[in-house]
């Protein structure tokens, strides 16, 4: 009789422990959202220097240093061993994932602008022409097309 009481407690321990085992990883389960879909929130990014093509329309050739950072604003990137060349990037982000990327690179030459490239890493809303070339699209920007306008009428 003792041994059949002794087991029936034995059984009813392990049913405890089982059951505490049970409702412990439960918790932890829940409190870690291991078992519940990701679900946070993650708030639209823009990081960098915002050019539109009305400011890229105001560049021209010979402009200096100062003007071109009154209409384009301070650049993003200032290489200390190359004064002549600024960098712009560009970086919007929504919900986490990477929606447009952009670099917009400036070249001077005694202080006064010579070229613009102009090119766009990445573009998650690709246009027909950018998938021509990949989603990469880079571009002579319009200074030394207006020059050569210029020669042409002259």
């Amino acid at each position: 009789m003792r041994s059949l009481l002794y087991k029936h407690n034995e059984y009813v321990c392990i049913y405890k422990m089982i059951r505490i085992i049970i409702m412990l990883l439960f918790f932890f389960n829940l409190s870690g959202c291991f078992l519940i879909p990701h679900v946070l929130y993650k708030i639209d990014v823009q990081q960098g220097n915002v050019v539109t093509d009305e400011m890229l329309g105001k560049l021209r050739e010979g402009m200096t240093k100062s003007q071109v950072r009154f209409v384009l604003g301070s650049p993003l990137i200032v290489d200390v061993f190359r004064d002549d060349r600024w960098d712009y990037a560009y970086i919007e982000r929504e919900g986490g994932d990477l929606v447009v990327q952009k670099k917009l690179t400036i070249y001077f030459e005694d202080n006064r602008l010579m070229r613009i490239e102009n090119e766009q890493l990445y573009s998650l809303h690709s246009t027909a022409s950018d998938s021509d070339t990949g989603g990469a699209e880079s571009a002579e920007s319009t200074v030394e097309e207006e020059t050569d306008e210029q020669s042409e009428e002259n």
